[in-house]
């Protein structure tokens, strides 16, 4: 009867994740817009941040709740990048041929590959992720996100920015991409947004350490499973939306996008708050990280830059 309780638990947290990181983008995109603030930044930070928010809600109250720190963070970050590169562009390679970027090509994957390898180092070598390690992932995603921007203005017009980096946004909502008419009201689907993500994230962190109990599995492994690929669903969502809309780049650089932020963002961020431990048979699961990221680069670099059925 706990374990049927634990799922139903699971199940109704995932929901107030997925449904509180779309009411925030909702009201945080036409608020921004409202202050006149550039589409291209909107695009590269409160839509990239809303559709993380659920791994990151779940990896901070996750390690709040446990004693020491919790595994389930870590695995959460590793299993969601596993999730984002064979899941989600798995599924959205089927249904359309992805043309990629040539910046992603030549820059952000090769930098991606990179950086799971710096991360898989940091982590193994000395069993967690300290505080100051934390720190520095964190000051990363900062330098990622400014790099992003300064780049972003100088390829694209306005117009250009605005059609291409509010695409997935619109997917949730097309008033996303109309300033606020009220204000007031967008600031409560805010608020509304961060309490669902709040509450969505504890019930399904319970639930999460409910289930590994019953089944006899580590937290790790939970992280890993049931809590990445939950929390990636919003992101194969929105993939699979820009696929089926012809923008195929989208979901390539939403995916990208998604595990820069995981690493740096979810993984840093969560380590200040107290250092996240990682198992000692882990090393596994960072392996099979670093092969589909190192597949996926090896798909892509061939001309013609696609990612085929």
């Amino acid at each position: 009867m706990l374990i049927i309780w634990a799922i139903l638990q699971f199940l109704a947290g995932f929901i107030f994740l997925v449904g509180g990181a779309e009411i925030m983008i909702r009201g945080a995109s036409r608020l921004a817009l409202r202050l006149r603030i550039e589409p291209i930044v909107i695009g590269l930070t409160v839509v990239a941040f809303g559709t993380s928010m659920p791994e990151l809600v779940v990896s901070i109250v996750a390690n709040l709740r446990a004693t020491e720190g919790s595994a389930i963070a870590i695995g959460n970050v590793v299993g969601s990048n596993i999730a984002n590169l064979g899941l989600i562009l798995g599924m959205a390679s089927m249904v359309y041929v992805l043309t990629v970027n040539r910046h992603i090509v030549r820059l952000e994957f090769p930098f991606l590959l990179g950086l799971s390898v710096f991360f898989t180092v940091l982590a193994l070598w000395g069993g967690s992720v300290s505080r100051v390690e934390g720190i520095l992932l964190t000051i990363g995603l900062v330098a990622y996100l400014t790099a992003n921007v300064v780049w972003a203005r100088r390829q694209y017009t306005r117009a250009h920015a605005a059609k291409e980096n509010l695409e997935m946004a619109v997917s949730v909502d097309e008033r996303i991409a109309r300033p606020s008419e009220q204000p007031w009201f967008d600031v409560l689907l805010i608020i509304m947004g961060v309490g669902g993500l709040l509450i969505g994230a504890d019930w399904l962190v319970q639930s999460a350490t409910t289930i590994a109990t019953a089944a006899g599995v580590s937290e790790m492994v939970i992280g890993l499973t049931l809590v990445a690929i939950g929390t990636s669903l919003p992101e194969a969502a929105t993939s699979l939306v820009a696929v089926f809309r012809g923008q195929g780049d989208l979901a390539i650089g939403n995916v990208v996008g998604s595990n820069f932020f995981n690493i740096l963002g979810i993984a840093g961020i969560s380590a200040i708050i107290k250092p996240l431990p990682v198992p000692g048979d882990a090393w596994l699961s960072f392996a099979v990280m670093l092969l589909f990221t190192a597949l996926v680069y090896g798909m892509i670099v061939r001309l013609p830059h696609r990612l085929q059925r």
